[in-house]
């Protein structure tokens, strides 16, 4: 069994993260009425939803809003006319995005200024469609109300689709760690996994780039076994002695408290063994990792301690 110990949360760690400047969600207006696209903007130019303001695109064709959506997949929202260079140039753009796209995030909400002329229940229900709206009826309360529905549904679909990633990432991660042949392999993959875990190579999910160092202590001294491009030097030695003071301190105080915590845009991880071996993660990160990322590094962790302890019971029965 392996003994893993988080402190609680640092109050600055989330006073930092909330003061992030957050990106804004792209709403996408597609109309061939270029009053449309002003009263649209203006109506909504304060509205904000998850501490997040509005990015406005305008197309107006339904050819036009294809060349756009080939390029970006960060649209939430798309305003979209019906009727513009054809009677049904704005269903031939939604069947454009769930089917040739396969973009099932983005929310569409469909708007005519042809009364009467709504859509068949099967393409609603198709091409996934939020809502349909006849643009004499979209007074200011009820466009907000639209966009309210239609960003909290876009957000929820994203939040699924990224906890699905990392969970498939983390199964990943730890099947290539359990696939270590010995402890210097394992340590450098534990920080080849963490990075990819957290989405290295994704925008904005948790972290973009890091500097880390993994380190174990047994039998009373403690040595580094893998480190980041950065600071591989200090393989040559494997002597703690020689890391930056700071981290030194980091670890040194992990070591004495027994446990693992976020801080200053840093993750200090310790994990004991059931005898009694103990190791240390350190990383600093770009950016700082929202709680369902601590959530699923939490959870990658005690896999891994779980881990480390086969490989030195494999060690010593070699």
């Amino acid at each position: 069994m392996t003994d893993m110990v988080f402190a609680d949360e640092l109050p600055e760690a989330g006073d930092k993260a909330r003061a992030r400047t957050l990106d804004p969600w792209v709403v996408m207006v597609v109309d061939d009425d270029p009053a449309v696209h002003q009263v649209t903007q203006l109506v909504m130019a304060d509205f904000e939803f998850a501490g997040r303001k509005l990015q406005f695109l305008s197309a107006y064709s339904g050819t036009e809003a294809r060349d756009i959506l080939r390029g970006r997949d960060d649209i939430a929202l798309i305003l979209l006319d019906v009727v513009m260079e054809s009677e049904h140039a704005g269903l031939d753009v939604a069947r454009f995005i769930r089917e040739e796209l396969g973009n099932k995030h983005v929310r569409i909400v469909l708007r005519t200024g042809q009364p009467g002329q709504a859509p068949e229940e099967h393409v609603i229900k198709t091409y996934d469609i939020n809502d349909y709206k006849e643009k004499t009826e979209l007074t200011k309360r009820k466009l907000i109300t639209v966009f309210y529905s239609a960003l909290r549904s876009y957000r929820d679909i994203v939040l699924l689709s990224q906890s699905r990633l990392a969970l498939r990432r983390s199964i990943d991660a730890i099947t290539m760690i359990h696939d270590s042949s010995n402890l210097r392999n394992f340590a450098s993959a534990l920080l080849d996994q963490v990075a990819h875990l957290l989405g290295h190579d994704a925008q904005g999910l948790c972290a973009s780039r890091m500097s880390a160092y993994a380190a174990s202590h047994a039998e009373g001294r403690l040595k580094v076994l893998a480190a980041t491009s950065e600071f591989q030097g200090l393989l040559d030695e494997n002597e703690v002695s020689d890391l930056p003071p700071d981290v030194r301190d980091a670890l040194d105080q992990a070591l004495l408290v027994r446990e693992s915590r976020f801080e200053d845009g840093r993750f200090i991880g310790y994990y004991r063994t059931h005898s009694g071996n103990e190791s240390l993660l350190y990383m600093v990160l770009s950016d700082p990792i929202d709680d369902e990322g601590r959530e699923l590094l939490d959870i990658f962790c005690a896999n891994v301690a779980i881990a480390y302890e086969g490989l030195l019971a494999r060690d010593r029965a070699a």
